[in-house]
């Protein structure tokens, strides 16, 4: 064999080597795989009292319920049995209440889900008018309380049905949307 050939067999050899060295004590990154978001939350309140204020730094809005819970897969909040006051400035206070309520993320919109009940004194002494119904969503940006579903509003004697409501919480005005039913009993 030709003198030049074993330099160059040495030298490929050597790399074999290295390579094969480089293989078995060098290993590359796992890529994992991302894991997917469960729907399991990462915090939680019990028995808590949840206040919002307005611009003014005066109470908005009390919410309380026995358990509350975050889920960081889409940032929202479910609540539990919520009950929340909803105040109206120079009127009385809007209670609600319902088995669960969902706050998706940015926390403006509230889904109020199961035995939903809103009531509102009368200013003048009379009877508080109570609103039911089985779902209902209510805009914190607008002050707007709103459902597609059957409606029942009573106050004292009087009663009415109807499908679907808008409630403007500030104006302390209820707009039913279909299939109004009703009578109105006049105070002696």
């Amino acid at each position: 064999m030709n003198l030049r050939f074993w330099p160059l067999l040495l030298v490929l050899a050597l790399a074999a080597a290295g390579t094969w060295w480089l293989l078995r004590h060098v290993t590359p990154p796992v890529i994992q795989k991302p894991v997917p978001a469960t729907h399991e939350p990462d915090y939680y309140f019990t028995d808590a009292t949840v206040t919002t204020l307005d611009n003014q730094g005066k109470p908005e809005a009390v919410m309380t319920a026995p358990r509350i819970l975050h889920h960081p897969d889409d940032d929202s909040v479910e609540v539990f049995a919520p009950r929340i006051e909803y105040f109206i400035a120079g009127g009385q206070p809007w209670q609600l209440q319902a088995d669960h309520a969902l706050l998706p993320s940015g926390g403006k919109l509230v889904e109020l889900d199961g035995h939903v009940e809103m009531q509102r004194a009368a200013n003048n002494g009379g009877p508080p008018l109570t609103i039911y119904t089985d779902k209902m969503n209510v805009d914190l940006n607008t002050n707007i309380a709103t459902t597609a579903d059957p409606v029942e509003i009573v106050q004292g004697n009087s009663r009415m049905t109807g499908v679907g409501m808008q409630a403007y919480l500030k104006d302390n005005r209820l707009q039913l949307e279909a299939n109004i039913r009703g009578y109105y009993v006049r105070k002696q």
